[in-house]
């Protein structure tokens, strides 16, 4: 077996995992402590670490992958504060990740794995297939580089970037509960928002973890076979089954469920569409995201007038139905909902200094 599939990136260490490696290398436990610091400072390599000995950095060389997350691009709107990243990984592999800020904070859109299995016609980030899932480290990579490179704390984390979060769900699970760790990022539960497509036995698994983050679940049509054509895996997963999930979810977390719904030309966007989508959530304690359909080139759908939205929306508010239009921000350097892709697939160009 190849050595460098042995090993993990810098970012993949968690406390107990430092703990181990001081213990075999006899190093006093307050290293441990610099090491997590280290960490949160997103470096590229141990030479960065200038409060260590050589020896040290010759042991962590041989220990771990290095670099574990290159930035290999960055784009500016220049429409608002959202900045687009191009992540390579160690194994040569494009990722994206947004950063955006709010009046109530800095937020990052992050990427869960390479590509997507889910398939739906709409979105960018499938359209070149699935590579492999991202470690909670990659997860936590993403975070930490954008606040050091940018020098602003994140205070907001949204799963919603390449990938379907739940479908890499040890990984995120182990990536949500570093970032609450005493010895992590120390980010609140409920400044994160994870979504997913609809995934039933996971969203049932996702509530009993302990994590009080909001879910968004990915809805887009009321009516069964509507789902079917815009989203493939929605024929594993009828929406009834999917609505019992979500209720179990808010019975489990007491957080309110966010419910997504991409508004598409004549296919999704009438009275009638919204009338089903009355039916099936009205007296729930949720909320609807209407998202108007961003550009993408593949798309075979197009985007709803807006006069199609407002109606949509008055007849979900005469319903009592939480709902608001929600702004993609981004849209200018394809950095909106549904818009990011990898940009490339790249063969591997970093190798572990091992």
């Amino acid at each position: 077996m190849n050595k460098q599939s042995t090993l993990k990136i810098f970012y993949d260490y968690d406390y107990e995992d430092l703990i181990i490696l001081a213990e075999k290398y006899n190093w006093p436990k307050f290293r441990v402590k610099q090491l997590l610091e280290w960490q949160a400072k997103s470096i590229q390599s141990t030479s960065e670490m200038t409060n260590i000995s050589k020896d040290m950095r010759s042991a962590l060389e041989q220990e771990m992958i290095w670099p574990p997350l290159k930035i290999v691009k960055v784009e500016h709107s220049k429409a608002e504060p959202v900045n687009k990243y191009l992540f390579e990984l160690y194994d040569g592999n494009i990722i994206e990740t947004v950063s955006m800020y709010y009046n109530y904070g800095h937020s990052v859109c992050l990427t869960t794995q390479v590509g997507c299995k889910m398939g739906c016609g709409f979105c960018a980030s499938a359209k070149l297939g699935f590579q492999r899932n991202l470690t909670a480290g990659e997860m936590l990579a993403q975070i930490t580089m954008i606040a050091h490179t940018e020098q602003s704390h994140v205070s907001h984390a949204v799963l919603m970037g390449i990938g379907e979060a739940l479908d890499n769900y040890d990984h995120t699970i182990t990536f949500l509960r570093r970032l609450r760790s005493e010895y992590g990022y120390t980010m609140s539960m409920r400044n994160i928002t994870l979504s997913t497509c609809g995934l039933v036995p996971e969203i049932k698994k996702l509530a009993n973890e302990n994590l009080p983050i909001t879910l968004a679940i990915s809805l887009h049509s009321a009516d069964q076979d509507t789902r079917n054509i815009l989203m493939p895996i929605a024929k594993h997963y009828p929406i009834h089954e999917i609505i019992k999930a979500a209720d179990y979810y808010f019975s489990k977390t007491g957080r309110r469920v966010t419910y997504e719904y991409t508004l598409f030309d004549k296919i999704n966007d009438q009275p009638l569409h919204a009338e089903q989508l009355v039916r099936l959530l009205k007296g729930k304690s949720i909320h609807v995201n209407l998202i108007p359909a961003n550009e993408v080139a593949e798309s075979i759908w197009s985007r709803s007038e807006s006069s199609a939205i407002e109606k949509f929306l008055q007849i979900l508010r005469e319903n009592k139905i939480n709902a608001t239009i929600r702004y993609s921000a981004g849209q200018d350097i394809t950095a909106a909902c549904g818009q990011l892709r990898r940009q490339s697939v790249m063969k591997p160009l970093h190798k572990s200094s091992v």
